[in-house]
């Protein structure tokens, strides 16, 4: 027929291949591990906001001015803004704006809830480390130090 156009089959098979759920692209994990071993709070796993609450835990008073974490990261405002607001939906972080128009100043500060997100996050990752190097349930610098001792009393007696 004049004038009408063919309906292409492959727009709707996009179509419906996007709506259906995703399929994992992991291979199972030897031992039978679980998908929840490796799980990190997303929130503060990726890389930017994860740089942004190391900053403000390694602060001195746990708290920085918007330029100085801006400047030390490397971010952009409108970059930092965004991150912030995702940390502070989350209640991990409070800015205090003071000031009014070019002569305010914000502050960026660790919220007590992000103070023990921040600290599970690192001791959820420590014993992620301690798995992958069969560590597990031993202090990881514990144990190096007792091998580095071990290896060097060794030495010392063979030599």
């Amino acid at each position: 027929m004049k004038g009408t156009r063919e309906k292409s089959l492959a727009v709707p098979a996009v179509a419906e291949a996007a709506r259906a759920p995703a399929r994992t692209r992991h291979a199972p994990r030897a031992g039978g591990a679980s998908r929840d071993l490796v799980e990190l709070d997303p929130v503060i796993h990726e890389r930017t906001r994860l740089a942004i609450l190391t900053a403000l835990a390694t602060a001195p008073e746990g708290q920085r001015s918007f330029p100085d974490l801006r400047d030390s990261l490397h971010l952009t405002d409108g970059n930092l803004t965004t991150h912030l607001r995702t940390l502070g939906d989350a209640g991990l972080v409070a800015l205090t704006k003071t000031g009014a128009g070019r002569g305010s100043s914000t502050t960026v500060e660790l919220a007590a809830a992000g103070r023990k997100a921040f600290g599970a996050y690192l001791a959820r990752l420590e014993s992620l480390i301690r798995a992958a190097r069969g560590t597990e349930g031993r202090p990881a610098a514990a144990e190096s130090a007792r091998n580095q001792v071990s290896r060097t009393a060794t030495a010392e007696r063979k030599g």
